[in-house]
Formats: structure tokens, sequence, C-alpha cells
């Protein structure tokens, strides 16, 4: 199933078959990237992508091409893959009682790492929507604290309930919507775990990041003779495929342009209305531009992003420092993992100066400590040891050899989270509600655990 028909190419094009769901998306488009690239308050917005997504999905999922699908009984599948963000989706594996891998286009939520039982903790192990990471204050600790309850609450009370409702109308679905997820054979992250938070996690979950990158691809002649002859170089400006930047205030564009009139390099902007901006000469604007191959090509110096996790894979690979200018407070967390390495800058795109863009934009694109910090941080992080496209094809195998990838999962995993004996402040429910109390710990125990229940305990017996 897909909305994006027409992607692959001879050979691949013999094995796949592709179910259009493109004219049933495209209603949601525009509403899709005002929700995802909304600032406003934390909570509103995630429900308001949740809801959204649940929205999307009934849609494509009862189109005529699904519909046909579901219906026929002569249809099986040695394995399903589901992306992992929208549970409705997971319906489909307990329907065709196959083996089931979920892929998450981020760096992976909370209650993903949960489901597979690794260690979470609102402090140490960011995901996709951590606003604060490294050396915070005590008032940043107490918001992230807050968003790590507002996003359990959230995922648990409204938007997996209301994905159990509509799996079990679509599919027929019988058990509980937790427990399908569960009992997920593998969770695919598209991230790389040192440049995500690097927490520990179980083998339930693999890295999976770089599966968009396809080096080789040439520029048109056109536009790679312009970047040939921009003899001083060249920057390139992407707010990415769902912020544009027709959507930044006029003064925010404004101070964008005066500083790129004073730069001495070419710079090609992804904007396709140039009316709103008095463009500079040595500005180079579209609607699109092929960033891969625009990123590959040696004269580009610097590349100012919004910190999109496909746009700061592209810039590691090909080896492009980076100017982060994130317009979602989120993204300002991964960029930063980056750029801690030396290997780029990062401003508030609410607090922009001219004068400190122009800085900023030449010291990183001539100097080449930023360079030489992103050509090392590529061999410390891009390596398939680690994360990347050949570890997806290695364990899609391995799935399909045995069957399934259940004996992968931690014991954490098949245990609701309530009942864990790790999660001290959670004992206050007994107190509550004065009720006997049994506490499970999916470990083999700790010192702690067993003291307090008076047996000895011994640092080497």
């Amino acid at each position: 199933m897909t909305p994006y028909p027409g992607y692959f190419d001879y050979p691949d094009v013999d094995r796949i078959v592709e179910l259009s769901v493109a004219q049933e998306s495209a209603k949601y488009w525009d509403e899709y990237k005002i929700t995802m690239t909304n600032t406003d308050d934390y909570y509103k917005r995630m429900r308001a992508i949740n809801d959204l997504s649940i929205k999307i999905a009934v849609t494509q999922l009862t189109s005529k091409p699904m519909t046909a699908l579901f219906a026929n009984p002569n249809v099986k599948f040695d394995l399903v893959i589901t992306e992992a963000d929208v549970p409705i989706l997971y319906g489909a594996a307990e329907k065709y009682r196959a083996p089931h891998i979920a892929i998450t286009p981020t760096s992976g939520r909370i209650t993903q790492y949960e489901s597979k039982g690794s260690p979470i903790h609102p402090i140490l192990y960011p995901d996709v929507n951590t606003l604060n990471y490294r050396n915070l204050t005590r008032w940043q600790k107490v918001v992230e604290l807050y968003r790590y309850f507002q996003t359990r609450h959230e995922y648990y009370n409204n938007y997996l309930p209301l994905c159990e409702i509509a799996a079990k109308k679509i599919f027929g679905l019988k058990r509980n919507i937790l427990e399908v997820e569960y009992d997920i054979d593998l969770l695919f992250v598209a991230g790389n775990p040192l440049l995500t938070g690097n927490r520990p996690t179980s083998y339930g979950i693999k890295y999976v990041d770089r599966l968009h990158i396809k080096p080789g691809f040439g520029l048109s002649d056109d536009l790679n003779g312009i970047l040939d002859s921009a003899t001083k170089g060249a920057i390139y400006f992407s707010l990415g495929a769902l912020q544009e930047s027709e959507h930044l205030s006029d003064n925010i564009l404004q101070t964008l342009a005066d500083a790129f009139r004073e730069l001495p390099y070419l710079v090609l902007w992804k904007i396709g209305n140039t009316t709103m901006i008095n463009k500079p000469d040595n500005v180079l604007a579209n609607a699109w531009f092929p960033q891969q191959e625009i990123l590959a090509h040696p004269n580009i110096k610097a590349f100012i992003t919004h910190g999109g996790p496909r746009s700061l894979e592209e810039a590691l690979f090909y080896q492009v420092p980076i100017i982060g200018l994130p317009t979602v407070k989120s993204r300002a967390v991964f960029i930063k993992e980056i750029t801690r390495y030396g290997a780029g800058e990062v401003l508030d795109v609410n607090y922009l100066d001219k004068d400190k863009l122009k800085e900023v934009i030449n010291v990183v694109a001539s100097t080449d400590s930023y360079k030489n910090a992103m050509i090392k941080l590529k061999s410390m992080v891009v390596d398939p040891l680690i994360s990347g496209p050949e570890n997806a094809q290695w364990w899609t195998e391995y799935v399909l050899r045995h069957g399934g990838g259940k004996h992968l999962r931690s014991p954490a995993s098949m245990l609701p989270i309530i009942t864990k004996a790790d999660v001290p402040i959670l004992y206050g429910a007994a107190e509550k509600y004065r009720a006997p109390h049994i506490s499970i710990t999916p470990t083999s125990g700790r010192i702690t655990q067993y003291e307090s229940k008076g047996s000895p305990i011994h640092p080497i017996l």
C-alpha cells in the first residue's frame, strides 16, 4: 500500500505490486503539512497529529484496492511490514497471522521502545518529541517529565484505544491491540543510535537509517553547470518537504534574504514564491531541488537545514557541514547531536539576526574544521554494524528464515509497564488503593529488590 505509486524502476518493479492510495491520501496533504509543522502547545500538536493519522489510515485502508485485498480469502503473506507510528496497521499482521516488522521513520517514540522492553527515561533517553536534552536545568527536567507523562497518557488512553476500534472494524481484530503491539517481531528505527540518544536496546530493535540514500545520481546539465561555475562555493537552504519557506514570517524571510545578499557564495534556496522577498542576485530559488544530488556536489560548502531526520542523514552521508534552523523545537535536539561534534552550528529561527546569520554561514562554509568534523563523524557512525540499509535487509531475511523473531524480544516487552518493579514511583498505586501488592521485575533482580525482601545480599557471592 502506497500513496506514492510509480517509485520503483526496473527490475524491482517486476517483483512489486503497488496498491495505490494516492487519490485517497492527496486530500489530506495540506492539513498534514500544517499539523506536522505546527509549533503550538506540544500536547495539542501531538493529539492533532494522532487524530489526523487515524483519519488518513482509515481512508487508505477502506479504499477500493485495499478492500479488495482484505476480502480475498486466498491471499497469504510470509511477512507483514507496517509503519510503527500508525497502530491501526498492526491489524494487518494479525489478520494474516504472519511475522510482523514495524518501522518508524523517526528516531522512535517512548511507547515504541517501551513495547520492545527497552529502558525508557524522560531525561536520559530522548525520543522523537524530546524538547530538551543534555545539561538540563531543573525547569527543563520538569518540562521533560511532564512531557513524558503527557505522551504516555495520550498514547495509551486516547490514540491506541481509537486505533483499536478502527482495527476491529477494518480487520476484525480480536485481540487487544496493545497485545498485538507487544507481539511485533522486530521494530526498525530509521535513525542512527549514536545520533539519537545511544539508549540501551533489546535485540527486538534494529536501527536502519539511510534507507533513502542513493548515491551516484547526477544533476541536470544546467544545475551542474551552475554549481561548477560557483568557484567560491555554494550554500544550500531547505526547510524540507513539509515546512515551506513561504510559511515563515515576513521579517524572517527578509532577514534571510538580506544576509544571503551579502555573502560571497551562490545560495540555492528551496522557496516557491519569491515575490515575498527582495531576492538577491546571488540566490537561485526554486520550489524543489534534487537535494541529495546537490549535497553530493563538491562546491556545496554548507547546508542550512530545519533538522529533519532525512536531511541530517544526507548531510552526514555527503559530508556537508550544517547550520541548523529548526522551526519545530524537538528537531533542535537532534541537530545538536551533530553540532556537538563540531560539524555545524545551530541558530534560533525566532531570534534571527542578519549579521549573526551571515557570520555563522561564513564561518561554517570557510573553516576547514567543520568539514573535517563532519568527515570524522561519518567515519565514526556510518557503519553497517551500527545501523543502515544492510541491517534492514539482513534482519528482514532473518525473520523470514525463522518464521518470526519472538525469541529476540526482551522479557520486559511482555509485561504491562505498571507491573514493573523498576519504576518505584508506581508503588504508590498499591498504597492509594490499599490493595495487596505484587511487584515483578523483568530482570534477574537488583540488589535493592532482594534487600527490601530481607534476602541476604553479598557483592561477590
